[in-house]
């Protein structure tokens, strides 16, 4: 009889802890809306300055695609990278030339701000709206013409320069001409949009 009981009770025993081992739940997927992709701007920039400005958050060399600068006119092939990082502010740097070597495209990314740029560039620009965004169309000299665009982390230029070896070139009067559409095709990938 004692092991009558003992089998019955091996079997509660059993029966009990079968009953406690439950199999784990599988994992519910998450639906697709509710994952957030990480996003380019998460990176650390290539060059950080030592102040206490926002991040540059969007890298010319980076962050425009090669669809883009076709769009544009330029060849992506000719990326030429640079950056200045100083203890108060960042420049990231990107340059490329037309495929007929015409003119060459600087962009350049920065934390410094909007109204910094104003007060620096004053004596030769004029403001304008650029998709929204407060922009300033700048003239420094015949051979040069840029767009400085307000960003959520500081400024963005986009500027277009002749080369002194065309012999067609009336710069005065090309300079500017279709700066601003190249900008708005930049513009297009700044964070925010």
């Amino acid at each position: 009889m004692s092991s009558r009981r003992s089998v019955a009770a091996l079997l509660a025993a059993a029966s009990i802890l079968t009953g406690c081992g439950a199999a784990p739940e599988t994992p519910q997927a998450v639906p697709a809306s509710d994952t957030v992709p990480p996003s380019p701007t998460t990176r650390v920039p290539r060059q950080v300055d030592q102040s206490d400005r926002p991040l540059v958050a969007f890298d010319p060399c980076l962050d425009i695609p090669d669809e883009a600068l076709v769009e544009a006119g330029y060849d992506p092939q000719s990326k030429d990278v640079d950056a200045v990082a100083a203890d108060y502010h960042t420049f990231l740097i990107c340059g490329f030339k037309t495929p007929q070597r015409q003119y060459g495209l600087n962009v350049l990314s920065s934390n410094i701000t909007f109204a910094e740029e104003q007060e620096k560039v004053a004596d030769y620009s004029t403001p304008i709206e650029l998709d929204g965004r407060r922009a300033l169309r700048k003239v420094a000299s015949t051979l040069s013409c840029a767009v400085s665009m307000e960003t959520n982390y500081g400024i963005l230029i986009v500027s277009r320069i002749f080369f002194s070896t065309r012999s067609d070139q009336n710069p005065e009067v090309e300079r500017c001409i279709g700066i601003e559409d190249t900008a708005s095709i930049i513009a297009r990938y700044l964070p925010g949009g």
